[in-house]
């Protein structure tokens, strides 16, 4: 689709009829560089939609070490072979790697949820060798034309319960490749200082994490060229203006 390509996927939130969504996603490409331009979009003026992110770790519960196999691992001497309940920790973390899933989820939705779209994956459905579906690299999506499904419902479900929800369509995606190794920005942390839920700065969920926490957050900065890194800075100075102004406006509508 080339420069439209942004235009190519704000066009699924046009459609009014599903048939005919489903027989447009057919051919559609979901660049990662379009899907962060409409997240920043949403996020900074809830316009064309509000937006909603739930993402998570999860691994199987039948490969969480226990208290007393971790403590085992703990007391192996260093270059010991693990036996016993050290050996059932190692297993279980190693096998961990294979079968947990990293699940995000991203509602957009009108104020009302008379409209919403939703996007779910996990780190499988991403892949671009090996991957479950015949077209490779995708994306889960569903929206307000499904029957007998709603936003809060579908979100519920995926945010609590794990579930996609049924009947998704499939919609190929490409990670950004335009740009060279040596122009990316490296992140070097990216962490809470302790454990936190993300939950919500909208009305799908009343708070956006489960306790007062820090954040940590380090990047090795590999652009070189000018004209790129004054773009960033613009971008990140309106962002830093217009998320100063929202709770401006909601200091002065408090009584």
């Amino acid at each position: 689709m080339g420069e439209s390509d942004l235009e190519g996927l704000l066009k699924i939130f046009s459609f009014e009829k599903k048939q005919e969504l489903e027989r447009y996603c057919r051919d559609l490409m979901v660049r990662s560089e379009d899907f962060f331009a409409l997240i920043l979009a949403c996020e900074r003026s809830s316009n064309p939609f509000a937006h909603e992110i739930s993402y998570r770790d999860k691994v199987p519960v039948h490969l969480v070490p226990s208290d007393s196999e971790i403590q085992a691992l703990e007391n192996t001497p260093a270059g010991s072979l693990s036996t016993g309940d050290a050996a059932k920790a190692a297993s279980k973390m190693s096998q961990s790697f294979q079968e947990r899933r990293y699940l995000v989820g991203h509602m957009f939705f009108t104020p009302d949820f008379a409209k919403w779209h939703f996007f779910c994956f996990d780190q499988r459905d991403l892949e671009t060798k090996g991957n479950h579906w015949k077209e490779g690299s995708h994306v889960h999506f569903v929206n307000w034309l499904w029957p007998r499904q709603n936003a809060k419902s579908v979100w519920s479900n995926f945010v609590t319960e794990d579930q996609r929800p049924g009947g998704v369509i499939h919609l190929r995606f490409s990670e950004d490749s335009s740009f060279e190794p040596e122009t990316r920005m490296e992140i070097k942390q990216c962490e809470f200082d302790k454990p936190a839920e993300k939950r919500s700065s909208t009305s799908l969920s009343p708070r956006m994490f489960n306790e007062d926490v820090g954040f940590r957050f380090e990047v090795n900065i590999k652009v070189t060229d000018r004209k790129q890194i004054e773009e960033m800075l613009k971008l990140f100075e309106q962002a830093a203006e217009d998320f100063k102004e929202t709770w401006s406006k909601k200091m002065a509508g408090l009584h």
